[in-house]
């Protein structure tokens, strides 16, 4: 059984932002959680998913799975969208579209592009790891499965799963974005999994298995 855990780097208050692989054959698949840490939502159902591929690991071993469940853990302990620095990190990631304008404060995208530690850490991920699908959770209302890049064909197979709406606009702008970064401009399937708001990590767990595993299969 092949499990390893590691940091792929620190928070602005110096956070280990923890990372588990299960598996070490074919192309990453990539999972993320938080990186907007009033969305408890994706982090439990990321800390779900990782406790089930660990639990199920010899069921996995011919993939490489990483899953990283809280990627902004000074927002997630204070119950707030952005980082310490007041940074909103899903405007931060170093992409042809970053503005340093922002509609609201919540959406401040820092100084300048890929400024925080913590987007830097997951910037230096995609780059070493070179993972050819990711899939990212957050929450909104309404629930939908979001995506970027060549993931439009996934976005459908997991949305037969559990039935949740698949777009490819959001429905507003979302420059410097991960799905900006890792979809549009590394060509990367990116799906930014929105789970309702408010729901139980029971339910999410329940809704979001299948779908989950079909983005492992396809």
């Amino acid at each position: 059984m092949s499990v390893s855990e590691w940091n792929i780097g620190y928070s602005v208050l110096s956070e280990p932002l923890r990372a588990w692989k299960i598996g070490t054959q074919g192309p990453s698949i990539h999972f993320y959680g938080g990186f907007h840490g009033d969305e408890p939502e994706g982090v439990a159902l990321a800390l779900s998913l990782k406790d089930y591929l660990i639990q199920n690991a010899d069921r996995f071993q011919k993939k490489t799975l990483i899953v990283v469940p809280i990627a902004n853990p000074d927002g997630f302990k204070n119950q707030t969208r952005v980082n310490a620095h007041k940074v909103d990190l899903n405007r931060n990631f170093p992409t042809k579209d970053w503005t340093s304008k922002a509609s609201q404060p919540k959406y401040y995208p820092g100084p300048n592009p890929g400024s925080e530690p913590e987007v830097q850490a997951f910037v230096n991920l995609i780059q070493e790891s070179k993972p050819h699908k990711i899939i990212s959770f957050h929450s909104l209302n309404p629930h939908q499965i979001n995506y970027d890049g060549p993931a439009h064909k996934l976005a459908h197979a997991m949305a037969k799963h559990n039935g949740y709406p698949v777009t490819e606009d959001i429905g507003y702008s979302t420059p410097g974005s991960l799905g900006s970064y890792a979809g549009r401009e590394k060509k990367i399937a990116v799906i930014t999994y929105e789970l309702p708001e408010k729901i139980s990590p029971e339910k999410a767990w329940k809704e979001s298995v299948e779908a989950i595993l079909e983005a492992i299969r396809f």
